[in-house]
């Protein structure tokens, strides 16, 4: 009479571990999930640390702690560096900039619709691009630490016939003008900046950036008939 008993319980006790076992297993592979999608993760953040790297030719670490764009410019060693780093800051802030053909590592000129830069009728410069700019003449200011030269250019374009209306005329020299206040301001030398018409690009603005290895002399009218 014990013997069925004894039998049943046993058979009973084998389904309690047999279900046991399952829930462990179960904890196991949930466990297991979730050490996969930490590594994961873990790897995705290290892809993305290893392409700002690379974007940016800096060191990703510094990013981090200062969160700064000058970071980004600490490693510069020569004119195409420094070409490259100012187009990637154009393009990053304004993605319907076009490198235009003919820049070379030491001179760049980027082509931007107006309205990248200003608002629709408006004179003054659309959100942003005070800093926009700041940043160019920080980034343009470098080479001067290697007793390099700059000469920045700001075109605006106009249609190839100068008899438009009164009011885009005043529209355009007054938006020149805010440029030219806004650039200088910055602390980049007059002598190094200069704004002019672009004929037959309606609807387009350029900036022209070129790179020297010294600065040019500085010649007068005195000296050139001196020379002469």
């Amino acid at each position: 009479m014990l013997g069925p008993l004894f039998r049943r319980r046993q058979e009973d006790g084998d389904r309690n571990y047999v279900a046991l076992l399952s829930l462990k297993l179960l904890l196991l592979a949930f466990f297991i999930m979730l050490n996969a999608i930490s590594s994961y993760e873990e790897e995705k953040a290290r892809a993305v640390l290893e392409s700002v790297n690379n974007t940016f030719r800096g060191d990703a670490s510094h990013m981090e702690r200062h969160a700064s764009f000058d970071q980004a410019l600490d490693n510069i060693d020569d004119k195409a560096d420094l070409v490259t780093e100012i187009e990637r800051l154009f393009e990053t802030t304004i993605p319907a900039v076009e490198r235009e053909q003919g820049s070379t590592e030491n001179f760049l000129r980027l082509k931007l619709p107006i309205e990248a830069l200003f608002y629709r009728d408006e004179v003054e410069l659309a959100s942003g691009r005070e800093l926009l700019l700041k940043r160019l003449a920080a980034s343009l200011k470098k080479i001067d630490i290697d007793g390099g030269y700059y000469e920045l250019e700001f075109l605006y374009g106009t249609s190839a016939r100068s008899d438009g209306q009164k009011s885009s005329r005043d529209l355009m020299l007054k938006r020149l003008e805010v440029v030219a206040i806004e650039v200088l301001g910055t602390g980049i030398a007059k002598e190094r900046f200069a704004v002019g018409l672009q004929p037959e690009e309606v609807g387009n603005v350029f900036v022209v950036i070129r790179l020297y290895d010294q600065a040019p002399p500085n010649i007068t009218f005195s000296s050139f008939r001196e020379e002469r």
